[in-house]
């Protein structure tokens, strides 16, 4: 299969959902490095949540693009990193932060239990 185009990835809605809520956790790691710098060396509990999330974010997203466009894991992670930099570059802050926290924080019940290992 071809490699999808951003434009072709920004489109599909799961992906878009997906790479949002990632983008909205690094906006939240960044402000609260920029307010508590101290926490570069010596993350918080919350700072690590984060870091956990927008893991799981990404893995969804990565093992999304994978299986959909069959492509291997570094592409499919050079993919969701130029979408998520057109995200950040495209879409006003006031705009990302709308997507509250708390439901960017945690995956919901129902994308836990459909989450699959990918396979290379």
């Amino acid at each position: 299969m071809a490699t999808p185009r951003l434009r072709q990835l920004r489109r599909d809605k799961t992906l878009f959902t997906l790479a949002m809520n990632a983008v909205r956790l690094h906006l939240e790691e960044e402000d609260r490095l920029a307010q508590q710098p101290h926490l570069h060396e010596t993350p918080d509990a919350d700072l690590l949540l984060i870091h956990q999330s927008i893991d799981q974010w990404v893995g969804l997203a990565t093992g999304y693009i994978m299986r959909k466009f069959r492509c291997p894991a570094a592409q499919a992670m050079e993919l969701l990193g130029e979408l998520q930099t057109e995200l950040k570059a495209s879409i006003s802050m006031a705009e990302l932060r709308q997507v509250p926290f708390q439901q960017a924080l945690h995956l919901p019940p129902a994308v836990s239990a459909i989450q699959q290992p990918v396979e290379n």
